[in-house]
């Protein structure tokens, strides 16, 4: 009977063992950091964790400046609700849609990082991807967003119109050709917003143009606040029209400069009402005009030269 019984113990040892559910980890350096933080029980470099050890994590996952270059196995953890992978030298696309807990996730610094999977994260509310490769990013899933950290990233299109909840958003020194900001809030909800060094950026689509909010918004000195597609490509055909202009800075203060390569020209400046409150004969060079004595809001400068007419909304802090 005793021999019985312990030759069922060692059977059903080799059954649990067989039956063991594994996830493989095929970066080694990134295996070596969760065992050293404690995250793989069995503590053997072997190219695989126990998907129990990945499931039993919850909290923050951080392995910030480790060396790893690819987080394969990562969608085992689906009970930690924060993943910070900063200053990994990640060179593989990353997919977190199986991660439905994550409420902040880091990888600032993550330079080759050239992709990022969040679809269907809704209680995701931070992503930091500061310093990636990044060209493309589908936000229109995480409902709970409030914070977009991706300056100097490589993002050539966003739309944000899905995101309600967004407070900040930081999309500096992109590649960006088109953003979409027409979430259904006024832009008095955004409370920082930068998307300026997008020189290619010629539209950025908000609720209301004239929203005196948007004066706040750092945005490059091509873009333009608009409403509606139509509106965006009369935009860029006056604008491809004459290039021979740039009005900069745009928000302005007190003064603004318009640099010419044409050799004459003018600058009109009319309110919201359609009344034009500045004018100025433009000559070849830096032309600078004094708005000081315009009240803040939103304006159109239309200039006017060869023949062609470019019209720009100007913002009046």
């Amino acid at each position: 009977m005793k021999k019985t019984t312990y030759l069922l113990g060692i059977l059903l040892v080799f059954q649990a063992i067989a039956y063991a559910q594994y996830t493989a980890i095929p970066d080694a350096v990134f295996e070596q950091a969760l065992i050293n933080f404690g995250y793989d029980s069995e503590g053997v470099l072997d190219g695989q964790i126990l998907t129990a050890d990945a499931a039993a994590a919850t909290g923050t996952l951080g392995l910030a400046n480790q060396g790893i270059t690819n987080i394969t196995g990562i969608e085992a953890f689906t009970g930690i609700d924060e993943l910070n992978m900063n200053y990994n030298p990640i060179n593989v696309a990353v997919d977190l849609s199986s991660n439905t807990q994550l409420t902040h996730i880091k990888f600032e610094g993550c330079t080759p990082l050239p992709g990022l999977n969040v679809s269907g994260l809704t209680s995701l509310q931070i992503i930091n991807i500061f310093g990636t490769a990044i060209t493309s990013l589908d936000v229109s899933t995480n409902s709970g967003l409030t914070q977009l950290q991706a300056r100097n990233a490589g993002i050539t299109s966003l739309d944000l119109s899905s995101n309600t909840l967004i407070s900040s958003v930081d999309v500096r020194n992109n590649a960006l050709t088109s953003l979409d900001v027409r979430n259904g809030n006024m832009a008095s909800s955004i409370t920082y917003f930068n998307s300026d060094l997008n020189p290619n950026l010629t539209c950025i689509f908000v609720e209301d143009s004239s929203d005196g909010a948007l004066g706040s918004w750092i945005v490059d000195a091509g873009s333009t606040f608009v409403e509606t597609e139509g509106e965006c490509a009369t935009l860029s055909r006056e604008s491809n029209s004459i290039s021979q202009f740039n009005v900069y800075p745009n928000p302005a203060t007190t003064q603004i400069t318009v640099a010419s390569t044409a050799s004459k020209g003018q600058i009109q400046i009319f309110n919201i009402t359609g009344k034009r409150v500045l004018s100025k004969d433009l000559s070849l060079g830096d032309n600078r005009l004094n708005v000081s004595s315009l009240v803040s809001g939103v304006y159109l400068a239309r200039i006017n030269a060869n023949g062609k007419t470019e019209t720009k909304k100007l913002i009046i802090n």
